[in-house]
């Protein structure tokens, strides 16, 4: 069957359900209350091994590919679902480094990562433009062995935390190639040239922090190219088509969230001497939720196995990212209404879940972005 685990996926599920119950659930309102980064927790998730579960075992990883990354995605999320963004902006630069990069550059690099010894940030987004990669203007010039890079990069999430040890960032390499002009670099904390600003208050990925990169002079050695220079549009294209199954599975673990607050609240309420799922008006709603995450579940599981089987892709998990994205939105809006007037109380856990769910339909492609890689279908022979 589609959603059967496999023992190594079961005993993944297991761990981390316990981390999430047992460590994440007693500590973390506090810190999204106060929109802190959670580094001791963090650290200890770190410790887990949980951050190399999608890559290979040469490299330190679980070799549990998309599918497991999926099920930590998810998990997280159920508890607390910007902690899994803390997971899932990780993953991103770690998929590019372990797809494209050298054999030297992964031991120098990946091998700390999965070890959970630091974690990375992306750098895609600019001031300028978000999903236009022709509005990349951070500008990468040759200079005998090394690139000089001045620009800035926006919405870069685990930039600027005490366990930042680097950030992949995409720039122009060749301006008069366009699309084919772009590259990706390595680029340490501690470069000089290298800073990041201060992150702000979101309302969701509370205790993600996202923050501004800045590149001034900023000498990159060439051994710091992943892959080929002019391939970045390509690592781009196949990082966020991954990092969109991630952002898919936390929207269904936030999905399940707010049915968990939902039916928890409303199993002891009635309204109007009844119980308030006896009532049609929300009791309806409610199975179209359920129904709606059992699809997205397929959905998710179905491009996981499609990218971790080395086949096209693109198109599922723009379906998987869109469809559990709104499905998070949906779900939060509901599980607020069952709550009443309690629902909007920041002392109740479901008021969070709305602005959550909207960051999710925004980050990797917005709802539009992926309604039109999916309409490409309609005119591709």
């Amino acid at each position: 069957m589609l959603l059967d685990l496999t023992e190594d996926e079961t005993l993944l599920k297991n761990a981390v359900e316990a981390f999430a119950e047992n460590r994440l659930r007693p500590a973390i309102k506090d810190y999204a209350d106060r929109h802190r980064f959670p580094t001791e927790l963090v650290r200890e998730f770190l410790g887990l091994g949980f951050m190399g579960t999608a890559y290979p075992p040469e490299a330190g990883g679980a070799g549990l590919g998309t599918r497991g990354a999926a099920i930590v995605a998810e998990v997280l999320a159920r508890v607390e679902p910007s902690f899994a963004a803390i997971y899932l902006c990780n993953s991103a630069p770690m998929t590019v480094i372990a797809r494209y990069a050298s054999d030297e550059q992964k031991r120098r690099w990946l091998a700390p990562l999965c070890a959970g010894e630091t974690i990375a940030s992306f750098g895609v987004t600019e001031p300028s433009g978000g999903s236009d990669v022709a509005s990349i203007k951070l500008r990468a010039m040759e200079d005998g062995d090394h690139f000089v890079l001045n620009g800035s990069k926006i919405f870069s999430t685990n930039a600027g935390t005490p366990l930042h040890g680097l950030s992949t960032v995409i720039a122009v390499t060749d301006p008069d190639k366009g699309p084919k002009g772009l590259s990706t670099f390595i680029v340490p904390v501690g470069t000089p040239g290298f800073s990041v600003g201060k992150a702000g208050r979101k309302i969701g990925w509370r205790i993600a922090d996202s923050v501004e990169l800045f590149f001034d002079n900023c000498r990159v050695p060439k051994a710091q190219l992943v892959g080929e220079r002019g391939e970045g549009l390509k690592q781009i294209l196949t990082t966020l088509s991954i990092g969109r199954i991630l952002v898919a599975a936390t929207g269904l673990g936030l999905a399940r969230k707010a049915m968990d607050l939902a039916k928890a609240y409303g199993n002891g309420r009635k309204v109007g001497g009844r119980a308030i799922f006896a009532h049609q008006g929300l009791a309806f709603p409610l199975a179209d939720i359920l129904t709606k995450i059992h699809a997205a579940e397929l959905m998710i599981r179905h491009s996981a196995i499609l990218s971790d089987s080395g086949r096209a892709f693109r198109t599922e998990t723009s379906m998987a990212k869109l469809f559990a994205s709104e499905l998070a939105g949906e779900a939060a809006d509901i599980a607020v209404q069952v709550h009443g007037g309690y629902g909007v109380y920041e002392d109740y856990d479901v008021s969070s879940l709305l602005g959550e769910a909207k960051v999710l339909q925004i980050v990797e492609g917005t709802s539009e972005v992926q309604r039109l890689v999916i309409a490409r279908e309609l005119t591709d022979a």
